[in-house]
């Protein structure tokens, strides 16, 4: 064991080392050493040098600090992303692709949960501002967006994922979700079923909006449209919303729809539960269908008939559309759709 006296002198742990540091133990000067650590090739450095410096910045440990480069730069190579609810299976994939492709660019992503509270959002996103982030990846739009109104306000690069805001306020990736729903309620009049009930979402969220065009539409167009004691709204869309839908369709006549056509699901997922409650079998006697296609549902007894979408390649391209108006600030916004895949499975019976 060396004695203390020819100990290496420990720095302080608040003591960061500068590039100033770096050059003085390098022998060299201190631009010399931010050309090379910022692998800036516009000057000329012997790649012994180069070398040298490198090293010395690895035994001092030396480490770039973002916030004194983004003063430099106005860049802090991080974004940040808002989301409802991280619970959500949907979030998961969606911020794996989002992570991904900015990191493969070199950008940190930082993450915002609101838990569906207005307030909380336009607090992140100042938060967020105030830190100096690049831009922003909202997953929680509304059609008329006062958060994307004040990103736009503060200069805030801003993309919107899953969901489009009216009149194009921003870039958006969205599902066709209008078109998943008229695939799905074809396959519900396939399977023979003229009796059906909706659970749908806030209107002000275009995902829900487009979903519930879509399948009233499409069975409209078919001669089967669904009167309004059919239809229920949920305020957020969880399993436990969609039992209290559920419960209250089936409150509302003596017979219980023949199927019903979730927004999404975690609702389909609580209106099986209120049909098991109220002594339903399903599919047997009532066929219940959601949409986003999670994966453990498909596993779940009876495996969950719903409409698909590739969502971590959505997040990869929210990330992509993100990166893009970074690398150009005139570029105007952007609508990206992704189109739905059809998973029909057993919860989806054939009438008689």
């Amino acid at each position: 064991m060396p004695d203390d006296k020819t100990a290496a002198p420990i720095r302080p742990r608040s003591a960061r080392v500068k590039i100033a540091d770096v050059a003085a133990a390098a022998g060299v000067h201190a631009s010399t050493v931010s050309r090379v650590l910022r692998a800036d090739r516009t000057g000329r450095v012997s790649p012994d040098v180069a070398a040298r410096i490198r090293a010395v910045a690895h035994d001092l440990g030396y480490s770039a600090n973002p916030l004194a480069a983004g003063m430099r730069t106005r860049s802090t190579r991080s974004v940040g992303v808002i989301v409802h609810d991280i619970s959500d299976p949907v979030y998961p994939p969606i911020l794996r692709g989002i992570e991904r492709r900015m990191g493969q660019a070199g950008h940190m992503v930082v993450l915002g949960n609101t838990g569906y509270d207005p307030a909380a959002e336009l607090a992140m996103l100042d938060q967020m501002a105030a830190r100096m982030m690049d831009g922003v990846i909202l997953g929680t739009t509304r059609r008329d967006d006062p958060v994307v109104a004040r990103a736009r306000g503060l200069g805030l690069p801003v993309v919107s994922v899953l969901r489009r805001t009216d009149a194009g306020l921003c870039s958006a990736v969205a599902n066709d979700c209008a078109a998943g729903m008229r695939a799905m309620a074809q396959a519900v009049l396939e399977h023979g079923h003229r009796d059906i009930a909706l659970i749908g979402a806030p209107q002000d969220l275009s995902t829900a909006r487009d979903r519930h065009e879509g399948v009233t539409g499409a069975l409209a167009a078919h001669g089967c449209p669904v009167p309004d004691d059919r239809i229920a709204f949920v305020p957020r869309m969880d399993v436990v919303q969609g039992r209290l839908a559920m419960q209250a369709l089936l409150a509302r006549r003596a017979h219980p729809p023949e199927a019903v056509i979730a927004v999404n699901d975690l609702v389909a997922l609580g209106a099986v539960q209120a049909c098991r409650d109220a002594g339903l079998d399903c599919p047997r006697e009532i066929s219940v269908t959601g949409y986003n296609d999670i994966p453990l549902l498909a596993m779940f007894d009876p495996p969950l008939a719903s409409v698909a979408m590739d969502l971590t390649g959505i997040g990869a391209q929210a990330a992509d559309l993100l990166l893009a108006h970074l690398a150009d600030p005139a570029l105007g916004p952007q609508l990206q759709i992704v189109p739905p895949v059809l998973r029909l499975r057993a919860s989806l019976a054939r009438r008689g």
